[in-house]
């Protein structure tokens, strides 16, 4: 079972993605970060999905379990509500992505249990281009993995 943490950041206007790939026992195999632009934090973050499961798919990833803070992607994507116009074509996107693996969950979590996520899609809005990290991660990043696997997880209010 591969767990992928994903999130989206607007920040002055610019707009950047990240995700990162852990396996059972949340050891980081594989995180990504890249500027989009100018978007919505909605359209950013479901980019960031979509992202995601075609790096799993390239992968050959097949067990899933996808976190992300945004309710509103998780819940279109979970078939919950239906997206606003501007996700559609996204949300269809991830949906046809999410037919390539044997077992796959959406779940929405709070900002505060995905802090990785956030340390990887800030780093984003660093570069011009996508980039990838395997085997050894940038510090902040791996400052936020080490505050995961100790604290277990973030709880609500907390912050590193």
């Amino acid at each position: 079972m591969i767990k992928i943490n994903f999130d989206g950041s607007v920040k002055a206007r610019a707009a950047a993605s990240g995700f990162i790939f852990r396996d059972h026992l949340g050891n980081p195999l594989l995180a990504s970060a890249s500027s989009s632009g100018h978007a919505s934090v909605p359209i950013t973050e479901a980019t960031a999905l979509r992202d995601s499961l075609a790096a799993a798919k390239d992968k050959g990833f097949q067990f899933l379990e996808v976190e992300g803070d945004s309710k509103l992607v998780i819940d279109a994507v979970n078939g919950v509500s239906h997206p606003p116009w501007r996700l559609r074509k996204i949300i269809q996107d991830i949906r046809s992505l999410a037919t390539s693996f044997s077992t796959i969950t959406f779940k929405h979590v709070f900002r505060e249990a995905n802090f990785v996520a956030d340390a990887v899609t800030t780093l984003g809005h660093l570069y011009s281009d996508r980039v990838w990290w395997a085997n050894r991660f940038p510090h902040a990043v791996t400052r936020a993995i080490l505050f995961d696997s100790v604290n277990g997880g973030g709880q609500r209010g907390l912050c590193i």
